[in-house]
């Protein structure tokens, strides 16, 4: 999965949401979790994900893999309530539409049915349900 901002406009304001991590189990990058002590780790109704800078051969792919211990930058959606994001990727629910509110599994992929924050509530489908644009609401 991929999570990309919006606009330019959301980094370029002052607005650094990021913090770095390291992995503490194989994961993908966009799983979402939570940062402890420096690690990142999966987990359910949070509001942090993997925001990874794809390269090599599994560039672009609808999953691309996060080792074990591999450095990653984290993205603190609370940084960015009610901010447009777009989210790319095999761990987007197999149905999803505009409406939906979407959450963080136990695994760090999301699924439908969020009722409290964070959740990400679809504003837009992308192309062939390759994507979805997604208003934050963290708190």
């Amino acid at each position: 999965m991929a999570i990309k901002l919006h606009t330019i406009g959301q980094i370029e304001h002052g607005v650094y949401p990021y913090e770095n991590a390291v992995a503490s189990a194989d994961t993908f990058n966009g799983a979402f979790g939570d940062v402890s002590s420096g690690k990142f780790t999966v987990g359910e109704k949070k509001a942090k994900a993997i925001m990874q800078i794809e390269r090599g051969d599994d560039e672009y792919m609808p999953t691309y893999p996060i080792r074990k211990d591999e450095q990653v930058r984290v993205i603190n959606l609370e940084k960015l309530d009610g901010e447009i994001i777009e989210v790319y990727g095999d761990e987007l629910p197999t149905t999803v539409a505009v409406g939906n509110k979407l959450e963080s599994d136990a695994t760090g992929n999301l699924v439908t049915g969020a009722s409290a924050a964070p959740y990400l509530e679809v504003t837009k489908v992308i192309g062939n349900h390759l994507g979805v644009e997604v208003k934050v609401v963290a708190k």
